[in-house]
């Protein structure tokens, strides 16, 4: 992906980056365009460049929301099992003290 610099060392100086440049997850490419390079790009048509782009971003999108959804449901998971143990302790307990009672009353 091709973006333009903001900083005000290189003010509107081109550079690739990751495709998920922007993302909380993105790999650290990093590297200026010479203005050469960025005419064969230009002359190659962006046009295709920027649908592979979004398609990249919706494929994404699109992961990180099953994603986001698997790991709601294994959350949910877990939740039910922490309860089931913490049930099957008190199952436990209350055998042992009914036992316990039944023992020294007789």
């Amino acid at each position: 992906m091709i973006k333009k610099s903001g900083t005000a060392e290189n003010p509107n100086r081109l550079f690739h980056a990751c495709l998920r440049y922007q993302k909380d997850n993105h790999c650290n490419y990093f590297m200026w365009v010479d203005d050469d390079d960025y005419q064969e790009v230009d002359v190659g048509g962006t046009k295709k460049d920027e649908e592979a782009n979004l398609e990249v971003e919706s494929d994404y999108d699109e992961w990180r929301i099953k994603v986001a959804w698997r790991l709601g449901s294994l959350e949910a998971e877990v939740r039910a099992l922490k309860l089931l143990i913490i049930f099957m302790f008190v199952v436990v307990v209350i055998n042992v003290i009914l036992c316990c009672l039944i023992c020294t009353s007789k």
